[in-house]
């Protein structure tokens, strides 16, 4: 059995931060145009793990602000390679992120105010 992926942090309508079995995962949003809107998931890597360590929520901010900017969606993109919903597991991804996240997302903070 998998271990279940855990909600950590976010920045609203910019980023997700989850982890599963000690792997840390940001699902970085980004757009393009009206064509596409949909976000990346990248595996944090050991410096970019070390930097969250020392920088936190502002070093994912940047770091998802970096994603964005480098179009992703493009083959030269540097994390384009590393987004892992290109992945064939993708589907199974998707639904696990979406289970970490429900109670953090924006209809489930609408939620909490009503």
């Amino acid at each position: 059995m998998e271990p279940v992926m855990r909600y950590v942090d976010h920045e609203p309508g910019a980023w997700f931060l989850v982890e599963q079995d000690d792997v840390l995962l940001l699902d970085a949003r980004y757009s393009y145009s009206a064509l596409i809107d949909t976000s990346a998931l990248i595996r944090l890597d050991d410096s970019e793990r070390d930097a969250y360590r020392a920088g936190g929520h502002a070093y994912l901010s940047d770091l998802a602000h970096r994603v964005h900017h480098s179009g992703p969606y493009r083959e030269e993109s540097p994390y384009y390679s590393r987004d892992l919903y290109r992945s064939a597991d993708s589907t199974a991804l998707r639904a696990a992120v979406g289970a970490a996240i429900v109670d953090h997302t924006w209809i489930a903070e609408q939620h909490r105010t009503d």
